[in-house]
């Protein structure tokens, strides 16, 4: 039989850690909302030296030092902004991961969904065009057929009159035998 001295220790023992579980999932809800926006803000500066990694991703020494100067600031009172704003003055307008939305920075932002616009309406074109009934194209279906109807009687007068296709070409007529010569 299992004592109950063990029930208990399995009891608690599970409900400590399910207990610890939650507290290692929810931790991060549980941050400071200087952590929060440091986090954030570090993940839209890049790392001067690491071209394509924000300084949260970097592990190069100047992207330390970077994420501290944002902690930092953050402490001290400064808005988000004002903290891009010195990384820019600094590292100049790249050290941004998003093009800025105003001056020249803004055609990164307009020109993709225009040029994607454009060229979805240039396929729809084409394949309309390309889908398009070649008899519509040559003016109705009266006229393609009497082209082919003149198309066939040219090949027939071509062929002899009256001959099918086989016999014109050397077949023997129906009826004819190969040895009789």
């Amino acid at each position: 039989m299992v004592s109950v001295k063990a029930i208990v220790f399995a009891a608690v023992f599970l409900a400590s850690t399910v207990a610890l579980g939650c507290v290692a999932v929810g931790g991060g809800r549980g941050a400071p909302e200087l952590e929060r926006r440091a986090s954030e803000l570090n993940k839209t500066i890049m790392c001067p030296l690491c071209p394509g990694e924000s300084i949260d991703q970097s592990q190069n020494p100047l992207s330390a030092q970077m994420r501290a100067a944002v902690s930092e600031k953050l402490a001290e009172g400064w808005t988000d902004d004002r903290i891009r704003e010195f990384f820019v003055e600094r590292y100049g307008p790249s050290v941004l991961l998003e093009p800025p939305t105003e001056g020249f920075g803004l055609a990164a932002w307009i020109v993709p969904p225009v040029a994607f616009g454009a060229a979805l309406a240039a396929l729809l074109a084409a394949l309309r065009w390309m889908s398009a009934s070649p008899r519509a194209a040559d003016g109705g279906a009266r006229r393609g057929d009497a082209s082919r109807t003149r198309q066939l009687a040219r090949i027939r007068e071509a062929l002899g009159d009256g001959d099918d296709y086989g016999e014109s070409c050397g077949a023997p007529k129906s009826g004819a035998r190969e040895d009789a010569g």
